[in-house]
């Protein structure tokens, strides 16, 4: 049975904790059946709390029911707050149980708050680490390029490598090269295939670097496909990169592991937390310093 209760569900939680226990539960109901008039049988402490709370529309006036008695508030109160007074009518006990109920609300949401506010700053803080930097600018630069038509072999390594996997409603096709042609040429294919604009989320939630077990940079990118003016998938890449002393130096993808997929709804906004291929890809460490 569903009881809507008009009290908070601070106050109703407050009440689970000071009554639905092996030793008050028994008081629980009997509460629960005389404010029924027994009209009803109640076994179960859960369906009593409910029914308390739904014919009682104030926490003071639940309180201070006869069944509840002042031995049974102090008792509670010497458990929850230590050296509690003796020195107490049941009105400042009820008051102070009150009291207690409302600052463990304040201090939970003060913690929560904390908590939020800690993750944030952890957040604020990585996506300005040098490797997520890169990764961003690298994102960019790739992708303006590609949706032009204007990547060539030599913004690869000329050994690239491409795992490319497309997934649509009548099954999935894989595709696998080893050069920085044969990578290029099936890209565009796909690409030019299916009518592709890629539109990579360029925050910190879609472009991130991590490290592999060898100590090489991983840039992971998500974002939305689109044909025309209309979104119909996302896409999920891992380029590995390495700097090329050939080019000045510059970071040069090697690898690539993409996956492309249909959607009939897809996302406003692809995030690397919501993608399917990247999930082991993002538990790779992220370095806070300088890359070599």
């Amino acid at each position: 049975m569903s009881i809507t209760s008009s009290i908070s569900e601070a106050h109703c939680a407050g009440l689970r904790d000071l009554l639905v226990n092996e030793k008050n539960t028994p008081v629980l109901l009997q509460l629960a059946r005389s404010i029924t008039k027994n009209v009803c049988t109640i076994e179960d402490a859960e369906e009593a709390l409910g029914y308390v709370t739904a014919h009682l529309e104030d926490i003071h006036k639940v309180l201070h029911k006869r069944h509840i008695t002042r031995d049974l508030l102090f008792k509670y109160l010497h458990t929850r707050l230590p050296g509690t007074s003796t020195d107490f009518t049941k009105a400042d006990l009820v008051m102070r149980v009150i009291q207690y109920w409302d600052k463990q609300i304040t201090t939970e949401s003060v913690a929560k708050q904390t908590s939020v506010t800690t993750i944030e700053r952890i957040e604020e803080t990585e996506q300005d680490y040098p490797i997520n930097l890169m990764a961003r600018k690298f994102g960019e630069w790739f992708f303006e390029k590609f949706n032009a038509n204007d990547l060539n072999p030599s913004d690869l390594w000329s050994d690239s490598v491409l795992q490319l996997s497309v997934i649509a409603d009548d099954g999935t096709s894989d595709v696998e090269c080893s050069t920085a042609e044969e990578v290029i040429a099936s890209l565009f294919s796909a690409k030019d295939q299916f009518g592709f604009y890629f539109n990579p989320n360029l925050t910190h939630t879609g472009v991130q670097g991590r490290i592999d077990v060898y100590g090489h940079v991983v840039v992971l990118c998500c974002g939305t496909l689109h044909t025309g003016d209309r979104s119909v998938g996302v896409f999920e890449c891992a380029f590995g990169l390495l700097r090329d002393p050939n080019a000045d130096n510059n970071w040069k993808p090697k690898k690539f592991k993409w996956s492309l997929r249909s959607e009939l709804t897809p996302p406003e906004l692809h995030t690397l937390n919501s993608s399917e291929s990247l999930q082991t890809a993002l538990a790779l460490p992220t370095p806070n310093d300088t890359l070599d």
